[in-house]
């Protein structure tokens, strides 16, 4: 009895041990799962911006044209150069020359006493004053120092060229970020429309499971015939794949826009909003002369087009105006001869006084012949102007009709909303009635089927035109660069 119950609380230990090893594993493992994220529209365009790898390569483009239009004011830096030359002579010159020096002194001095100096003397004399042909005697170092400075008319409109390359660029950022942001809304608008018709095919199956079921305890009781249980569990099996299909497809365009917020693969979202918006009263052509200017494209063409103005004066202001050249250089001898030359304060202000100079000068006068490339150049910039022009004037016109096709747009859906919201209605209405009259048994099962279908359509319509209403209007703001109140 003793060993059982020895066995028994044994046994009871282990099967505690592992229900808190089994727990501490359940434990564990829910703290891996992460919980489901709700979105709201606004929460999804937050993710897109801050984490869209295109808006970040579109950043750091902006940053460098940034840089550069910040900084342009240093083409007018002059260029500026030092150095240092050690050199030796494989002949020493510097010992010659003092040697000449000594010896031709020595010579005039017994000259004036009616003597002559003997050249075997030569060396003795240089010797004895202190000079010998040594290894040092072969070097110099000398010091070089210039600077230069160059303008021209140009390159005042090649700072501005900068400038505006920066603004084009910050055009074109914010272009990039107003798309991201459009898709990012039509795409969680568009999951909405395809949840709800997920949600309208789920009620649809589950109302086609209950006919079933009825019809099959009816079936049982004997007040229907085999047959009509049979076509009921029919409809009910068939709607089956199509559900599936339509729940595949709603997880794979979640996972889509899951990458695109720039979250991590698998992480689930919940879509938190509806297709709630307040109708605009628009004008076409109001809001194209007030607001056509604003659009981006325009914007782009009309800064590449002052670039292009900028660019042509630049190249015409290069090729007929000369450019100015100041320039200074000083080249001192700092050590020669065996010794360090410290004349007046020290080696830096010893025998070279520096130079100063001023140059007109045009850099090729040929580049003034109408057949030179650089007159070519020009011209060709001509055309690039002229080409954005016409691109200009076409932007215009098709702006003006895209305008006036994207109000007409949202007229017609406004319409179509109105009508189908009452269409609803009557849709729930009639569907709510025959299903009296099924269960009452005073209509066939098919009669019922058709009632369903007709209200799930009238809702997906309705939903169907205020995406496109939305739609419409995200683009209408898109094209004229601004928030409609």
């Amino acid at each position: 009895m003793k060993s059982l119950n020895k066995k028994t609380l044994s046994l009871f230990i282990l099967l505690l041990l592992g229900a808190w090893v089994f727990s501490q594993e359940e434990k564990s493992e829910s703290k891996d799962v992460e919980p489901i994220l709700s979105l709201t529209v606004e929460d999804a365009v937050s993710y897109a911006l801050e984490n869209s790898k295109s808006l970040k390569s579109s950043a750091i483009e902006l940053e460098i044209k940034k840089r550069a239009a910040d900084n342009s004011w240093n083409i007018f830096l002059p260029s500026l150069s030092a150095s240092g030359t050690l050199a030796r002579t494989s002949s020493n010159s510097t010992y010659t020359s003092i040697a000449s020096s000594v010896t031709t002194v020595a010579r005039i001095s017994q000259l004036e006493n009616g003597k002559v100096l003997p050249s075997y003397m030569y060396d003795s004399v240089v010797s004895s004053a202190g000079y010998d042909d040594t290894e040092d005697l072969h070097w110099a170092l000398v010091a070089n120092a210039k600077a230069q400075w160059n303008f021209n008319l140009a390159m005042i409109d090649s700072i501005k060229i900068a400038k505006k390359q920066y603004e084009t660029g910050l055009i074109t950022w914010e272009q990039a970020s107003r798309e991201t942001e459009v898709n990012i809304r039509k795409l969680f608008y568009g999951l909405l429309v395809q949840q709800e018709s997920v949600n309208i095919q789920k009620t649809s199956m589950e109302n086609a499971e209950a006919r079933w079921k009825q019809a099959e305890r009816q079936y049982s009781n004997g007040s229907v015939p085999r047959l009509q249980m049979l076509n009921a569990r029919v409809t009910y099996e068939n709607k089956r794949p199509d559900l599936l299909s339509a729940e595949q497809g709603l997880k794979q365009n979640k996972e889509m826009f899951v990458f695109l917020l720039g979250l991590p693969y698998g992480r689930e979202i919940e879509l938190v909003g509806g297709l709630e918006f307040s109708y605009k009263e628009l004008d076409a052509d109001k809001l194209f002369q007030k607001y056509v200017d604003r659009n981006n494209e325009i914007q782009n063409l009309l800064k590449n087009k002052e670039i292009l103005e900028y660019s042509i004066r630049a190249k015409k202001l290069s090729t007929f105006t000369p450019s100015l050249s100041l320039g200074w250089s000083y080249q001192p001898t700092l050590y020669a001869g065996g010794s360090w030359n410290s004349s007046d304060i020290g080696p830096f202000q010893s025998n070279d006084g520096g130079n100063l100079s001023f140059t007109l000068v045009y850099s090729n006068l040929f580049d003034m012949l109408p057949c030179s490339a650089n007159m070519q150049a020009i011209k060709d910039l001509k055309q690039q102007y002229n080409q954005v022009l016409l691109g200009l004037e076409q932007l215009y016109q098709n702006s003006e009709i895209e305008i006036h096709k994207l109000c007409d747009k949202i007229a017609v859906a406004k319409a179509n909303i109105e009508a189908m919201e009452n269409n609803v209605s009557l849709a729930q209405e009639a569907y709510e009635s025959t299903l009296k009259a099924y269960n009452a048994g005073q209509t066939e099962r098919l009669e019922l089927q058709d009632s369903e279908e007709s209200l799930n359509k009238a809702k997906l319509g309705l939903m169907s035109q205020k995406n496109e209403y939305i739609s419409s209007l995200l683009d209408l703001e898109t094209k004229l660069n601004i928030t409609l109140d």
